[in-house]
This record gives structure tokens, C-alpha cells and sequence, in this order.
């Protein structure tokens, strides 16, 4: 086998590497999401409120742009907190706001669940102003006037960090390309034997842009 050959068998490979370890961090968002919804309704179903929310915006939280349990977790969720409304107002607001916070939390150069997002605020926006009196001032004022700056407040842009956004897809472009640089430069002959110089090299640079991806997505 000459050496061009190798190296296409190399960057085969690689691709398919790259491509199974998407697969792979796939199932692990699909089925952690599912186990999530699994608690969340058996939870609601209980009448478990309280650890039912917990669940549903867990579940949110293993955000998938396709498929998934997010929708179905955040009708769920909002179906609790309409229950909620009539029973204990505090704990109501508690699942709206947990609502909003779960597509907020999952945002990257977009934020999904928009719709969700803006029904949210104005449900928290009128709890806020029923439920809150901090002040003289508060007191003052008419419940429309309170919906309407606590309004004002969540409505305002949050839009992504665009450095920690930025450095996001940096470090998944460079974990993809170190995996794939690793295959293609750390083995020799029949890719039986590594070379250890490379592969320190190419390792180091998979562990850091690895490292730089997960910050991305937690800072972003």
C-alpha cells in the first residue's frame, strides 16, 4: 500500500470516527432527555408539582435541534403551571419562569422556544405584579401598571455572548480537527503502530479545543 492510499484510508476513517462520535453524543442528549421526561411525567401524574417541574425543565435542558423531548416537555410544563395558577400562585411562577430560564440556558447564535419565551414573560409579568407590594411605591401603582414594567424588564434583548459564542465553535471545529489530524499524522505503516511525538502533539490539541467547547457552551 503506497503512501496517498494510506492516507486516504486515513482520512476515511477519520471522517467515520468523527461521525460516530457525533452519533454517539446524539444518543447521549436523546435518551437523557427521554429518562428526564419519563421522571417528569410520572411525577405530574403523582401530583408531584413541584419535582414534576424540576424534570420537564431538565429535560429542556437536553436540547436537541432535532427531535428530542423539548416541545413535549414545555407543553407539559406550561400545562402545570396553568393548573398551578389556580392552586398556589408562587409555585406557578416557579414553572414559568423555569419555562423561559430552559430555552434561555440552550441558546447558542440562536435561541429556541421564542414563542414559549414570550408567552412565558407575560404570565410572569402579571404573577410578579399580583404577588409582589415591596414598597409604598408598589402599592401605589395598579397591577396593569406593575405587568407592564415587569414587562419591559423581561422583554429586554439576551441575546448570545458573541465571544463565548465564537469560541463554542471554535473548539468543536478544532476537537473535530485534532480527532481527525490525530488518525491521519500520529500512525504509521499500516496504522498498527503510533508515533509518539504526533500523538502527544495532535492529543493535546483534541483535549484543548475539547476543553474550549464545553466552556463555550456553558459561558455562551
Amino acid at each position: 500500500m503506497n503512501h496517498h492510499t494510506a492516507k486516504k484510508i486515513g482520512i476515511g476513517i477519520g471522517l467515520l470516527c468523527v461521525l460516530m462520535l457525533l452519533l454517539m453524543v446524539y444518543l447521549k442528549v436523546f435518551l437523557s432527555s427521554k429518562k428526564e421526561f419519563q421522571k417528569a411525567e410520572t411525577a405530574f401524574s403523582e401530583g408531584n408539582y413541584r419535582l414534576a417541574i424540576r424534570h420537564y425543565e431538565r429535560t429542556m435542558l437536553w436540547y436537541l435541534p432535532l427531535g428530542g423531548y423539548v416541545e413535549p416537555a414545555a407543553t407539559q410544563l406550561w400545562r402545570v403551571a396553568e393548573i398551578l395558577e389556580e392552586k398556589e400562585d408562587k409555585m406557578a411562577l416557579e414553572a414559568y419562569r423555569s419555562l423561559r430560564s430552559a430555552f434561555y440556558a440552550t441558546r447558542s447564535f440562536y435561541t429556541p422556544g421564542q414563542e414559549w419565551i414570550d408567552r412565558s414573560n407575560i404570565k410572569i409579568a402579571r404573577l410578579m405584579a399580583e404577588q409582589t407590594h415591596y414598597s409604598e411605591v408598589d402599592r401605589r401603582k395598579s397591577i396593569d401598571q406593575k405587568t407592564e414594567e415587569a414587562l419591559t424588564i423581561l422583554t429586554r434583548p439576551m441575546k448570545p455572548d458573541p465571544f463565548w459564542s465564537m469560541v463554542l465553535v471554535i473548539g468543536f471545529l478544532g476537537w473535530v480537527s485534532g480527532v481527525l489530524m490525530f488518525i491521519w499524522r500520529a500512525f504509521r505503516g499500516e496504522g498498527t503502530q503510533i508515533i509518539a511525538r504526533q500523538g502527544v502533539k495532535w492529543g493535546s490539541v483534541i483535549i484543548l479545543f475539547y476543553a474550549l467547547w464545553i466552556i463555550g457552551m456553558a459561558k455562551a
